[in-house]
């Protein structure tokens, strides 16, 4: 076993947490950036299909973004269709209901028993979810009948709108009050961990770089002429964080400045992307996407995933889905979130050493909220020196 698990974190990588150590020592991240190998002299035409599969956790989202990236390098750029901002939407959703009923009863949860007692309702209420239990209707709008319903009855407690309404006028006071009164299993963990999540953070400028076309050639010219860029991304020459709380469509992000208001954000998201279509607001208008010509051959695109800004860069051997690739790079929103001096690191320096319970509460409740994309484990030990220093 412990071979097999050791082969698995080679290949897709994996995070070590060390509270207590000032940045950049205290979180070393080991995910290798398979992309520039795995696509160089490939069929332009088989890029989206190599990188879903690649980053499998995520595929549409994946998929989607290069072929956004080569139109841009075809002269031609713009967002998503209808059908694909419905992909977006349903793989989103999805993605969002996996963390908050599979894993937040894990991690946010103080004790064995309480785990064990959240999860076992957590996975009944997911049993119930039309998502659940209806195919996804491939190229289809999003048309699950019941869904709304459903996060009323199992989440919430009240009319999703109903919610939503109260969230936007005042996240914080609205959440506090939720939680403290409805009997339901989310609300009550959430309450659980609320002294230990709800505490302001150092946090990182929210990353924009979407929102204007000078900062996306910017990113551009950093990728091209800086190789380890992907692992350790900069925008304006700082870190910059990443997540539903981050979206160009959502008002004032810095309101969410605690782990727990960015959990409530992935909850508001969920929410979101239920409800029929709206412009800016809901449905699979909330989720944005984008693209940008770089020259001959070469186009840049995003995407608001799950997890936060995805963005790749192609660069082909000459025009049509026919040519080749000359060069590809993909920066997923785990290393924004996790660069090793970036909000997580600069939370985790603040923290003493030594794990104890309620230290552990409140690390797993920081990364439930940024949410990477590889396994983490938390380590009371130093570093060995040279991992900190690679």
């Amino acid at each position: 076993m412990a071979e097999a698990s050791l082969s698995l974190d080679q290949l897709a990588g994996a995070l070590t947490v060390r509270p207590g150590l000032a940045a950049p020592g205290n979180l070393l991240n080991t995910r290798p950036d398979w992309v520039a190998h795995l696509t160089q002299g490939k069929p332009a035409s088989t890029l989206p299909d190599l990188l879903a599969s690649l980053f499998n956790l995520c595929g549409q989202a994946h998929r989607l973004c290069a072929s956004l990236a080569l139109q841009a390098a075809g002269g031609q750029t713009g967002s998503l269709t209808d059908t694909a901002r419905s992909t977006l939407q349903t793989e989103t959703l999805r993605e969002h209901l996996r963390r908050i009923g599979l894993d937040w009863p894990r991690q946010l949860t103080g004790t064995p028993e309480a785990s064990c007692r959240t999860q076992t309702l957590a996975l009944k209420a997911l049993q119930a979810c039309p998502l659940s239990v209806g195919a996804s209707p491939a190229g289809q709008p999003l048309n699950f009948p019941g869904l709304e319903a459903w996060l009323g009855r199992q989440l919430l407690g009240m009319p999703a709108r109903q919610w939503l309404r109260q969230w936007e006028c005042n996240p914080h006071d609205f959440m506090s009050a939720w939680c403290a009164s409805t009997p339901l299993w989310l609300p009550e963990l959430l309450q659980g961990c609320k002294s230990v999540a709800d505490l302001a953070m150092p946090g990182a400028p929210a990353l924009r770089a979407h929102a204007s076309g000078q900062d996306l050639l910017a990113l551009a010219g950093d990728l091209r002429s800086t190789p380890s860029f992907t692992r350790q991304p900069l925008w304006r020459g700082h870190c910059a964080e990443t997540g539903p709380w981050t979206r160009l469509n959502q008002h004032a992000p810095e309101r969410f400045d605690t782990p727990w208001l960015r959990l409530g954000a992935r909850l508001a998201e969920l929410v979101r992307l239920s409800l029929p279509d709206e412009a800016r607001r809901n449905g699979s208008y909330w989720l944005q996407a984008g693209s940008v010509c770089l020259g001959d051959n070469e186009g840049l695109a995003w995407i608001e995933m799950a997890r936060g800004l995805l963005v790749h860069s192609v660069q082909l051997d000459g025009p049509g889905l026919d040519a080749r690739v000359l060069a590809c790079r993909v920066v997923a929103p785990t290393e924004w979130n996790f660069h090793p001096q970036g909000a997580v690191a600069q939370v985790l320096a603040t923290l003493p050493t030594g794990l104890t319970p309620q230290l552990e509460q409140r690390i797993l409740a920081l990364m439930a909220a940024f949410d990477p994309c590889v396994r983490f484990t938390l380590s009371p030990s130093p570093l060995p020196k040279e991992k900190c220093d690679a």
